[in-house]
């Protein structure tokens, strides 16, 4: 595989690290038996850390991931019936991205973040550097090039992405079967083992593939007890009734409108995990698919306590392909005659030829643990209160989030039904 030492000097002079920066001086891959010529190669290795600004969230940032993250989940929900989600993980990915669009698709990719790259690039700075020091959630980012694509990539662009994301940077040859097994490796990894072979194929014509990972682990604030669980009966969407392990106990906030009551219930280090159990005249379906980012912000008054019911929660999504969701969200240029003049020094066209994502749950009496990995290939398209008591039981489909109290955006959203 060919490099330019003048090109790796350049690029990688400024790479950033907060937690989880700069590679960690093993081969992603493993001890597996390879060849030295055949090894995904780790272009940070050894490179010191930069710095770069960033942004508090402020209610600019949060309006605009609200919004974004809203809209993902429900045309997720309508387009490919996504059950459980991570906006912010397919907001991070994405935004390294946007980093080398430029005229139309830059315009579309921004109006469905709703921020500028420059902006957006301080603002998740700010929540990465913090989710990296913090015991409840972590995120890593890693960029991989395609053969000799490392020497037409734009300096500037992986800059970016190593200063404000802390990307870790790999060579590869996506023509060697070993190469996915690496990057699955990666992303298991930095997952603690949650995402599980997330590249179920590898295109080899694609120049660049990127990923975001994301973790949580969050302890209840007031655990329940394990002895008030019980088996219950948990209605279905479709009328049928199932059994479920149901957990009983308390929720801090009860809050109400019109068509749904829900609680919101802390987690240890400000996070939280909020649920939306619908009325009579409003499904768990039909509130996911017209969720609006008001009702993320804001989901209704606010009435003390609540007693609760929930059942235990284990999950594990196949890939989903996230392209139908975003095209309807604005963001179709991108992946057809896209402009990402930014990201290659060369006069090749380069488009999102794939934004997958999978996710992972798990909910029981003492806490949450979940995870998301989002990979996004790039191709060159010329080749191809009061304390007052409530009730809410969630014994039939309801929507749920998990929640940053700290900046007032949802990491997760899912439905259970």
């Amino acid at each position: 595989m060919r490099r330019s030492k003048k090109w790796i000097a350049m690029i990688l002079a400024g790479v950033m690290a907060f937690g989880l920066c700069g590679c960690t001086g093993k081969d992603p891959g493993g001890d597996k038996p390879r060849k030295a010529a055949e090894k995904t190669v780790c272009l940070t290795e050894g490179i010191k850390t930069g710095t770069s600004s960033c942004r508090e969230t402020d209610e600019a940032f949060r309006k605009a991931y609200n919004t974004f993250a809203a809209g993902l989940f429900r045309e997720a929900r309508k387009t490919i019936g996504a059950e459980f989600i991570s906006p912010y993980s397919a907001y991070a990915a994405l935004a390294m991205v946007m980093n080398g669009a430029d005229g139309e698709t830059l315009s579309a990719m921004q109006n469905v973040f709703g921020l500028p790259a420059d902006e957006l690039n301080l603002y998740l700075k700010t929540l990465a550097d913090r989710y990296n020091v913090d015991q409840s959630v972590s995120v890593a980012n890693s960029v991989w090039l395609n053969g000799d694509f490392t020497e037409r990539v734009r300096e500037e662009f992986l800059q970016t992405v190593a200063d404000y994301y802390a990307a870790e940077a790999f060579a590869a040859d996506f023509y060697d079967p070993q190469t996915r097994e690496d990057m699955n490796h990666w992303v298991e990894e930095k997952t603690l083992g949650r995402i599980q072979n997330m590249m179920e194929q590898l295109d080899p014509v694609m120049v660049m593939v990127l990923f975001n990972c994301l973790t949580f682990d969050g302890k209840w604030a007031d655990p329940f007890e394990v002895d008030n669980t019980k088996e219950e009966d948990f209605h279905k969407g479709d009328g049928t009734v199932t059994r479920v392990q149901m957990m009983e106990g308390e929720a801090e906030n009860y809050f109400e409108t019109e068509t749904y009551v829900g609680f919101s219930k802390n987690y240890e280090d400000k996070y939280y995990f909020r649920a939306y159990l619908p009325k009579e005249g409003m499904t768990a379906s039909k509130l996911a698919e017209t969720l609006t980012a008001e009702q993320l912000t804001n989901p209704g008054t606010y009435d003390g306590k609540a007693h609760i019911k929930m059942p235990k929660i284990k999950f594990r999504s196949e890939g989903m392909d996230l392209i139908p969701a975003l095209r309807e969200l604005g963001m179709g240029n991108a992946f057809g005659t896209a402009d990402f003049s930014k990201l290659t020094k060369s006069d090749e066209l380069i488009r999102i030829s794939e934004v997958m994502q999978k996710t992972y749950l798990e909910i029981d009496e003492e806490g949450t643990k979940a995870a998301a990995a989002t990979e996004v290939g790039m191709k060159c398209y010329a080749v191809a209160i009061q304390p007052i008591e409530h009730d809410v039981f969630l014994d039939q489909p309801f929507v749920y989030a998990i929640y940053d109290s700290y900046n007032d955006i949802p990491l997760f959203i899912g439905i259970y039904e």
